[in-house]
């Protein structure tokens, strides 16, 4: 306000001093100056003033008021955080992003809402057996005919909305996603919840997550691409469930303890008189090294109990515990190698492919846990900018002895698998960032004890070929 209002006050001292003319007289002159000192003398009142209270004012708080609502291609910020696992990620070019800016004085986005992604429509045909819109491992059985069969939808066309919101005490960010696969292979199309997450950065380096989202223990590391939305046995079983969880990051390290809950295993015929009196508790370790090779261990435990009064034989308890370790191998950027081994005992939907966590003897009432394997192998080679070639294999085998046991006692045969083995093989051409195509041959076999028929080992096996079309909006 000084120098540049002086300037142009002295400038319109000079017009009116032009206007009245060289000749004007002496006295009418001094009168003019004395108008302008007192204007100039009154500005600097004025900016003294000014400074003064200025002086005493709080400190200003940048205000959040939103200045301006921006739209842009991409999933933005939001979705930074947003894990997926290995071979099931949404391209981070698509999707929309609406920022919320604030004024000037702070111009960082402090929301941010991410809409996004995907049509896909399938085209299956089983060869020997119908498993259903995915391939659905129970249902592979001894059958001496070829049932072949068609298959086409769209179930697994999914939404997706993310936020990610900055605050006076931390980060928080949300995410919402579903999809149409209610009621398992054979289900309906109505809409159903995948993810319902909720995190909080307590600190830089603490996270506090609520609601329904991948296991702890799960391995988001292991796996390929698949055109089939289930995916290669050995890997884990049930992937989401409601939790709490508190997470440690420090550089390429993450560490995360979960309490979670008992994820279905309620569902099994053993099952009469249980209660979930405790959840799940997990643990998990991660190592994000140099050169793009992941390490991860992570472990669980569970307690199983049934109670007279709910209709068991006789009140019983058991524990059970599971353990993971998984890698993923960077050779060279030629190909990506991944693998797992999961291991316990009361392991149950822990693995893809794996019976019941637990089984009941109807004429004592006691509960004994079941052990299980669960074994991933599978590799990723890029053969050009856009397209790739994965291989996977895998295996789940519970204990044999226990198993066998239910069996004869006369538990369900399709719940009592000997041993599951599949292999996924595909190409994945990715043209655009707006779409993906996908053919797939998949091959699985399934020993299971036939429980109508005292115990005796039964064997099935199907071939699938797929082909799967992404839309990503």
């Amino acid at each position: 306000m000084d120098i540049e209002h002086r300037v142009r006050t002295l400038a319109l001292a000079g017009a009116a001093l032009c206007a009245t003319g060289i000749a004007a007289e002496a006295d009418e002159l001094a009168a003019l100056t004395a108008e302008l000192n007192a204007l100039e003398s009154r500005i600097i009142e004025l900016e003294a003033a000014q400074d003064e209270e200025s002086t005493h004012e709080p400190s200003v708080v940048p205000s959040r008021t939103p200045s301006a609502i921006t739209l842009q291609r991409g999933t933005g910020a939001a979705s930074n955080w947003t894990v997926d696992r290995a071979g099931d990620w949404l391209p981070s070019s698509r999707g929309l992003t609406i920022a919320v800016t604030p004024t000037a004085d702070l111009p960082t986005p402090v929301h941010e809402v991410t809409v996004s992604g995907y049509v896909k429509g399938d085209f299956i045909y089983d060869f020997r057996q119908d498993l259903g819109d995915y391939f659905d491992y129970s249902q592979i059985f001894d059958d001496r005919y070829d049932r072949k069969h068609v298959r086409l939808h769209a179930r697994q066309t999914r939404f997706r909305i993310q936020s990610k919101s900055d605050t006076a005490i931390g980060q928080i960010r949300t995410l919402i996603e579903g999809d149409f696969y209610s009621g398992g292979s054979f289900g309906g199309v109505d809409f159903r919840m995948r993810h319902a997450w909720g995190e909080w950065d307590i600190t830089p380096n603490w996270t506090f997550g609520a609601g329904q989202t991948w296991r702890n223990f799960m391995s988001l590391i292991t796996g390929i691409t698949t055109v089939d939305f289930n995916g290669p046995v050995g890997l884990l079983g049930t992937t989401r469930v409601g939790q709490l969880r508190l997470t440690y990051r420090n550089g390429p390290q993450t560490f995360a303890v979960a309490v979670e809950d008992s994820s279905g295993e309620n569902e099994w015929i053993y099952a009469r008189g249980r209660n979930d009196d405790m959840p799940d508790v997990s643990g998990r370790w991660q190592y994000d090294s140099p050169g793009g090779h992941q390490f991860l261990i992570s472990a669980a435990g569970r307690r199983f109990v049934t109670e007279r009064q709910l209709g068991a034989f006789r009140s019983d308890d058991a524990l059970g515990w599971v353990v993971q370790g998984a890698a993923t191998i960077n050779l060279a950027d030629l190909a990506t190698f991944s693998t797992s081994v999961i291991y316990g005992d009361g392991v149950g939907n822990y693995i893809l492919g794996n019976g019941p966590a637990y089984w009941v003897d109807p004429t004592t009432g006691k509960m004994s846990t079941i052990s299980a394997l669960g074994l991933f192998a599978g590799v990723g080679i890029p053969v050009t900018d856009t397209t790739s070639v994965n291989i996977g294999w895998g295996m789940a085998r519970p204990d044999r002895g226990d198993i066998k046991h239910a069996a004869i006692l006369g538990a369900p045969a399709n719940h009592l698998n000997r041993e599951v083995m599949s292999i996924h093989g595909n190409i994945i051409w990715n043209p655009v960032n707006e779409l993906r195509l996908g053919w797939e041959i998949i091959y699985a076999e399934r020993e299971y004890y036939d429980a109508a028929d005292t115990g005796r080992v039964r064997r099935g096996d199907n071939i699938r070929g797929q082909f799967g079309a992404w839309f990503f909006f």
